[in-house]
């Protein structure tokens, strides 16, 4: 009987079904191991990114005010503006994941680029009355800088000291120095009243870093001047000016005077080194043994005499064109520049009649 055609492929289609069963196994084996493969990659992928994400971004620290009822994602770019995050969406997204989202407070929040994402997120829950403000002027001395810290934090002043003169902790703050007189920045802080002295200490430096960066970091490089010695000059031109003007002429009589080899000859390097300074001072005063004082020693003294201001940093680095080498003060805050001593004893004599006149001038009835 003649083979019909179709016998024959029903035949060769059930000798292949064992061929295709094992095909069809492994075809699922493969996709079965496909998709863990790509869980496994997702998986990983997805806590590889939130390490890198969350990672602190090493910024300088600082006070955000958060102002009352600013949405996240505007909270998220402020920060990215700021440098204390690395990424606005993931800022977001792990708000909403920890469903902290709606309990981010405002007010002032110190924040630090040594924190992560997650730990800025925990600071911006703590409500406003959890910060305390505390204002350091400009040209204030670490030890009043603790006494103010120690009243307004309730912080060890003793222990603040210690810290501030510890190398390993000086250095861990990234001062190359024994000691953090000049680089306590003045500015407002909100910090929080739990805060720790190595913590508070740790802003206050960091917010130096940020003034120092960019301007004045390159002014420093262009006059071949150390971050040390710029402090150390910014902090006496802060001492002696009231006048912001006159900060830029300040410095340009100190630079000159270090030029020709002349002692900077500044009272208040002498106010720093009395022990009981700041005080009027005498003719003696002007012999009292100390390598801080600039009647007695050429060059810098050895260190700052308080925290310079911005402005007085900038004015180290880049002071006025001018050839004066003396000054004096005129008694409201001013100066009188000179350019040799000549000019320097006119203009004692003048500010000397002036003030004489002043107090023999009569009341008004």
């Amino acid at each position: 009987m003649p083979d019909p055609g179709w016998l024959s492929e029903f035949q060769a289609s059930v000798r292949d079904l064992p061929r295709r069963a094992i095909d069809w196994t492994r075809r699922r084996a493969l996709v079965v191991v496909i998709g863990l493969t790509t869980c496994v990659g997702i998986c990983f992928g997805t806590v590889l990114c939130f390490f890198i994400l969350n990672r602190p971004t090493g910024a300088s620290s600082r006070t955000v005010i958060v102002e009352a009822g600013t949405p996240v994602h505007r909270i998220a770019l402020q920060l990215k503006r700021q440098r204390l995050i690395r990424s606005p969406r993931f800022f977001k997204t792990l708000s909403i994941l920890g469903s902290i989202s709606t309990e981010l407070t405002a007010g002032p929040h110190p924040l630090s680029g040594r924190m992560t994402t997650w730990e800025i997120l925990q600071e911006l829950r703590i409500p406003r009355d959890e910060t305390v403000s505390v204002t350091l002027p400009e040209g204030m001395r670490k030890s009043l800088v603790f006494e103010v810290l120690a009243e307004r934090l309730g912080l060890n002043a003793a222990r603040l000291d210690s810290l501030a003169t510890d190398p390993g902790f000086c250095r861990s703050v990234g001062i190359e120095i024994e000691d953090l007189e000049g680089y306590l920045y003045p500015e407002t802080y909100y910090l929080s009243k739990y805060a720790s002295e190595r913590q508070v200490l740790r802003i206050l430096v960091d917010h130096f870093d940020d003034a120092f960066e960019g301007a004045i970091a390159d002014g420093a490089r262009r006059r071949r001047m150390t971050r040390h010695e710029v402090v150390t000059m910014a902090s006496i031109i802060e001492g002696e000016t009231r006048v912001p003007e006159e900060r830029v002429v300040v410095s340009a009589v100190y630079h000159n005077r270090l030029r020709k080899k002349m002692r900077l000859q500044a009272d208040p390097t002498v106010q720093f080194a009395l022990p009981d300074g700041p005080r009027r001072l005498f003719n003696k005063d002007y012999r009292y043994p100390s390598p801080y004082n600039t009647y007695l020693h050429g060059g810098l003294p050895p260190g700052p005499i308080g925290s310079p201001g911005k402005a007085s940093l900038a004015a180290a680095v880049a002071p006025a064109d001018v050839e004066y080498l003396y000054f004096v003060a005129k008694g409201d805050g001013s100066h009188i520049f000179t350019k040799n001593s000549r000019e320097h004893e006119a203009a004692k004599r003048k500010t000397r009649e002036s003030r004489r006149r002043t107090w023999k001038r009569p009341r008004a009835q």
